[in-house]
């Protein structure tokens, strides 16, 4: 699929592949599932145009919600692994930017997390935590898209 969406969760995996020895996870869309360490990246509504100039290049934002299912209990170790792997996430992110290292999606610029992990929500067993990420890319209002 050639959706940014798509682009971006095959980038994703890559970068949870890079964070855990776990292969047993799936990255969905818009659904996150039960089962432990499983994913869900999640489009957020949002305003998409950042800039328009006159030439009738636009930069165009994507917000997308990015939720985990993780372990939950009283266990404090846990917990702090569970916050610690979203600090290395946006630590991985971060660098990945700076490097030029982005998702596969055409006139892409930039990829950023714009906050941290947070839990939003837990059911005693298991927990939901969420970080949101950014993407800025161009487009030209005259063609689909244009490079650079």
């Amino acid at each position: 699929m050639d959706y940014r969406i798509s682009k971006l969760r095959e980038y994703l995996f890559g970068i949870i592949n890079s964070l855990t020895s776990n292969r047993e996870y799936q990255i969905n869309a818009n659904m996150l599932s039960n089962k432990i360490d499983d994913y869900s990246l999640d489009k957020l509504p949002t305003a998409s145009v950042v800039e328009k100039w006159i030439m009738g290049i636009e930069i165009h934002k994507d917000v997308y919600s990015f939720r985990s299912r993780k372990a939950y209990s009283q266990d404090t170790i846990n917990n702090l692994n569970n916050i610690g792997f979203f600090e290395k996430f946006e630590k991985l992110i971060k660098s990945n930017n700076d490097e030029g290292i982005l998702p596969e999606i055409e006139n892409i610029q930039s990829i950023e997390c714009l906050n941290c992990g947070t839990l939003n929500l837990t059911d005693g067993t298991s927990a939901v935590f969420d970080i949101q990420i950014q993407i800025t890319y161009r487009t030209n209002k005259n063609e689909s898209t244009i490079s650079l």
